[in-house]
C-alpha cells in the first residue's frame, strides 16, 4: 500500500513540472489556477514546515522501511531528492513557484475561458 502512495506522489510531483508548460499551453483558466494553488499549498508547507501528507501516509504505512521493495527505494530517492540538502530543494521549489505565478503578468489567461 506504501508503495501506492508512493506512486501518487510520484504523480503529483509529474503533475506540478509537466502541468506548468502545459498549462501555458492550453491556456485554460480553471486548469492555471488550480495547478498554481496547489503549487502554492505544497510551497507553504515546505516553508513552515510542515510535512506532506503524502509523505506522512508512506511512513506509517511502511512503517520508514523500503528495503523490500527496488522501485520504491528509487521512487524515493526522486521524489524527495535525496542528493541535495532540503534547503536548496526548498529554493528550487520557491523559484519554481515564482516562476509559475509570474507567468499570469508575461503570460495572461485568456479571458472567457
Amino acid at each position: 500500500m506504501a508503495e501506492l502512495v508512493l506512486a501518487l506522489h510520484l504523480l503529483i510531483i509529474l503533475f506540478f513540472i509537466i502541468g506548468f508548460p502545459v498549462g501555458l499551453a492550453i491556456n485554460h483558466r480553471g486548469f492555471r489556477y488550480f495547478h498554481a494553488a496547489t503549487l502554492a499549498l505544497v510551497t507553504l508547507l515546505m516553508v513552515l514546515g510542515i510535512p506532506c501528507p503524502l509523505t506522512v501516509w508512506e511512513e506509517v504505512l511502511s512503517d520508514t522501511s523500503y528495503e523490500g521493495s527496488f522501485i520504491a527505494a528509487w521512487l524515493r530517492r526522486i521524489i524527495y531528492l535525496q542528493w541535495f540538502e532540503p534547503r536548496h530543494v526548498l529554493m528550487a521549489d520557491i523559484v519554481f513557484a515564482v516562476l509559475v505565478f509570474s507567468s499570469f503578468v508575461w503570460y495572461p489567461v485568456k479571458k472567457g475561458r
